[in-house]
């Protein structure tokens, strides 16, 4: 494969995917474990704050982030004891597309990986190589090369990401003596779609990303109803909540109108709070209470700010 103009597709290695020396694998199992641990921190917590425990929050931080440690030192303990010899993967470049293959002794694990697809809650997200590790009931992936937005590559680790615009879609490790030739045919193949302009005049967030953060707006807005150390009232919450929806869910200038609303939302429930005198740092635990009260209102002022300003921040 010394020039790969002279070879006609498709073009096919094997090789054994690396555990140890994989840190798209590990950023992603740490992914895993950290949405883990913090549903758990959001779950409890949020039981302090409408039981009024609120001297408790800290220990609820303890409890989400000692399950996501161990969730991490779990699955990891398991990958290396499964895989330490590396992942068996096939390779083959189509003048369409790239295909990527799972081989038979990737499957011992297939049902506990699919559970680790389960907890990240990001299908697309793992199709990764590191996701040939952390997927799943499927051994076979495949990616057209025109919804590629964009490659980064790792010549020390013999490494290609390919990527559509917000993650990566699959990761290709190709053998040493190859890997000159293999960038080459998918650099070719990635610029002629034309599509690496897109980050510059595309600022369109993607729906993956809207449902996460509407999923969000609605939590985070849920648990701003208990009476917390700034009273922010049950009306404003409720606004609050149905603008945060609408900036993310509408475009144009109605996206900007919705954006600028959310954002002076929070600004103007906190000052008429402490004009009325809604605010009570005396029972136990008010500071942790009060510190989840600010993220929780720092969460709806950035969402407003980034669609007022398109995404610029």
């Amino acid at each position: 494969m010394t020039n790969h103009r002279s070879l006609a597709f498709p073009v096919e290695w094997t090789i054994n995917i690396p555990i140890l020396k994989n840190p798209l694998l590990w950023f992603q199992l740490m992914i895993v474990a950290l949405l883990s641990g913090s549903f758990l921190i959001l779950l409890l917590a949020g039981l302090n704050l409408f039981e009024s425990h609120w001297e408790q929050i800290p220990y609820s931080f303890t409890v989400g982030i000692s399950v996501g440690v161990g969730l991490f030192a779990t699955f990891a303990l398991i990958l290396v004891l499964l895989y330490h010899g590396g992942v068996p993967t096939r390779y083959i470049l189509r003048d369409g597309y790239i295909e990527q293959h799972t081989l038979t002794r990737a499957k011992r694990a297939g049902n506990f990986l699919g559970m680790l697809g389960l907890l990240s809650g990001k299908s697309a997200g793992m199709t990764a190589a590191g996701s040939t590790l952390l997927a799943r009931s499927r051994e076979q992936i495949a990616v057209k090369w025109k919804s590629v937005d964009h490659i980064e590559v790792y010549p020390d680790r013999h490494e290609i990401r390919i990527l559509d615009g917000w993650h990566t879609v699959m990761q290709i490790i190709s053998p040493a003596d190859q890997f000159d030739d293999v960038l080459q045919v998918i650099q070719e193949k990635t610029q002629k779609n034309g599509r690496q302009k897109k980050f510059v005049k595309n600022r369109e967030m993607p729906v993956g990303t809207k449902l996460i953060l509407s999923i969000l707006s609605l939590i985070f807005g849920f648990l701003l109803f208990p009476r917390l150390p700034i009273h922010y009232v049950g009306l404003f919450t409720i606004v609050t909540i149905l603008f945060a929806l609408l900036s993310l869910w509408s475009g144009g200038l109605k996206q900007r109108i919705y954006g600028a609303i959310l954002l002076a939302l929070p600004i103007v429930g906190v000052i008429m709070a402490f004009y009325y005198g809604e605010v009570d740092m005396t029972p136990a635990g008010s500071i942790y209470a009060l510190g989840m009260e600010v993220l929780f209102l720092g969460y709806f002022l950035w969402l407003g700010a980034r669609t007022f300003f398109k995404g610029r921040i």
